[in-house]
């Protein structure tokens, strides 16, 4: 909540009215007058009991109206493509080419429903417990370092007993070291906990402000706690993902060596190491959904879509692939034909093959190659709109992928076999599993 009690519309006036209410709409406290007010305008406002709001996070009730970029401008827009609140400077400045725009009302209209908060709260949900499970964890690590702590110490005080007249000092020594080891260790385990509760208790909070706010916020309002805590989820995602795949300390203990002539081959009982290793995880969501970052852009946008029927009445597509000049090569479900067609499914042309296709890959900027099982490979000209010359190989021929004028294909039980363009063998490669899909890096 805001330090102020006072109504601020009254303190603009220099007056000092205690405020009793929340405008949503305006992201300020009123008075009993002023809500009457703000409850009459077209249309209404929407005003909830500041009771009712007490426990909200301030930095989703004061979330500003206008755009960071341009103080001075107020956020009425929405970009569809870069999923961000922008205002009227933005579009000529940072969102010229970008498709769809629409108005702020348009997009938080029934945002209460919509997937954006859903999945939201589900982020919120599952990053809570990820915590919650690393916190777990982190405090295992603990005990386990005391653990391991006790043992060491234990096993150099044996060796001590063996070698009592040379060994007392040796046993000071490493005594120190394993304190002063651990304390590193300790010290690091605490950050990650500290850090981790930290986000717990902001993840916490967030989740009964989107309880508190789709019960009592305006859409408008709502919409844009919900991309303030979208983007604030993100972050969390991000530090939590480091932290899952940080290294987290261990204690191990490495004997100097032979027990035997200690006195006169050995000037310590050996060492202490730090080992950094990876600790049990819990699948952060958006690691299981492979959301990986685009430049500046958080996430990936849909730029083109159509209906399967834009290539032809029952057309069911299997396999596809993009080919150059923004296009799409598509196969037909269980049939012989191949579309080339624009991203949106115009112009779409047809390709007859000799044989059903598995399987299809980009061969170079005017070829493809279609894997047909039995049938071999078939390379299909992009220019002429034609299949063209088949490869003959032995077996049944399924995945399908090349990179530097190299074909890769599964051909057989576990095996990759690679050839070239002509047909020729040049290697074949035995995997534990059977292949269904291969794709290849040309790094």
């Amino acid at each position: 909540m805001a330090d102020s009690i006072f109504c601020v519309g009254c303190q603009r006036g220099k007056e000092d009215i205690i405020a009793d209410s929340w405008c949503s709409d305006c992201s300020e406290q009123v008075c009993k007058t002023c809500a009457r007010v703000h409850e009459r305008m077209y249309p209404p406002h929407k005003i909830v009991p500041m009771k009712e709001i007490l426990e909200l996070s301030s930095s989703l009730l004061t979330l500003s109206k206008n755009c960071e970029n341009h103080p001075d401008q107020k956020i009425i827009l929405y970009c569809c493509q870069h999923d961000t609140v922008i205002c009227d400077s933005c579009v000529p400045v940072s969102h010229p080419n970008c498709n769809p725009i629409i108005s702020v009302e348009k997009a938080a209209k029934n945002v209460k429903h919509s997937t954006a908060i859903s999945d939201l709260e589900r982020r919120i949900g599952n990053l809570s417990q990820v915590t919650e499970n690393i916190l777990s964890q982190n405090e295992t690590i603990l005990e386990d370092l005391k653990t391991n702590r006790s043992k060491i110490t234990k096993t150099v005080t044996e060796m001590k007993l063996k070698f009592i007249a040379h060994l007392d000092k040796l046993e000071s020594n490493i005594h120190k070291d394993i304190d002063n080891k651990y304390e590193q260790c300790d010290e690091t385990v605490s950050k990650i906990i500290n850090s981790v509760q930290l986000s717990y208790d902001s993840l916490s909070a967030w989740k009964k402000d989107i309880i508190s706010l789709k019960q009592y916020a305006s859409e408008i309002h709502l919409f844009k706690a919900v991309k303030f805590l979208d983007a604030k989820t993100h972050q969390q995602e991000l530090e939590i993902r480091d932290i899952q795949t940080a290294t987290v300390p261990t204690l191990t203990y490495h004997p100097s060596g032979l027990e035997s002539n200690i006195q006169n081959e050995h000037s310590d009982l050996g060492t202490i190491d730090i080992e950094n290793v990876q600790a049990p995880i819990s699948v952060l969501d958006i690691d299981q959904q492979c959301q990986f970052m685009v430049g500046e852009q958080r996430k990936l946008s849909l730029t083109n879509s159509f209906k399967t029927t834009r290539l032809g009445d029952g057309v069911r597509v299997y396999r596809g692939c993009f080919i150059p000049g923004n296009r799409l090569l598509l196969s037909q479900f269980s049939q012989n034909n191949l579309y080339v067609c624009e991203l949106d499914g115009s112009n779409p042309k047809v390709i007859q093959v000799d044989y059903k296709i598995e399987h299809m890959s980009l061969y170079d900027n005017t070829h493809a190659l279609v894997s047909s099982g039995y049938g071999g490979i078939q390379i299909i000209d992009l220019n002429l709109f034609k299949p063209g010359r088949k490869l003959k190989v032995r077996g049944h021929c399924y995945g399908i992928t090349s990179v530097k004028d190299k074909i890769w294909v599964e051909n057989q039980p576990k095996t990759l076999t690679i050839m070239n363009i002509s047909g020729k063998v040049i290697n074949t490669i035995k995997t534990t599993f059977d292949p269904c899909d291969i794709c290849a890096n040309k790094d």
